[in-house]
């Protein structure tokens, strides 16, 4: 019987710990991806189709008279997190695009996303 009681206490103990996780989600910045920066064309694309694919850049910074830098920043992260162990597993995707415009057009542009995974 006492064994009985012990797996019944550790059982509930499990149960209990186990409900204690909760899902978290965080997105910040304007959603980037391959397939959209692919559309971008060095010599053609002007800023009102940037505008209108990516929207208002996380920054602009002028270079000269004539060009422009933008900068488009995105985080995604979503995560599983536990009362006691913390943040037990975790997807995150980051991505910048900066974009060099000059009179109204796009002339030289760089994309980077990093993928970062944890499981615990």
């Amino acid at each position: 019987m006492k064994n009985l009681s012990e797996i019944l206490i550790v059982m509930f103990s499990i149960l209990a710990l186990s409900a204690c996780s909760q899902k978290n989600y965080f997105e910040q910045g304007t959603p980037l991806n391959h397939q959209k920066v692919a559309k971008i064309v060095e010599g053609s694309t002007t800023e009102v189709q940037l505008l209108n694919t990516f929207g208002e850049p996380t920054t602009k910074t002028t270079i000269n008279n004539n060009e422009t830098k933008w900068t488009y920043k995105y985080m995604k992260k979503s995560s599983t997190s536990h009362a006691l162990l913390g943040e037990t597993q975790y997807d995150i995707i980051e991505g910048t695009l900066e974009v060099i415009v000059n009179q109204g057009v796009v002339t030289w542009f760089n994309y980077d996303e990093n993928n970062k995974q944890k499981k615990w």
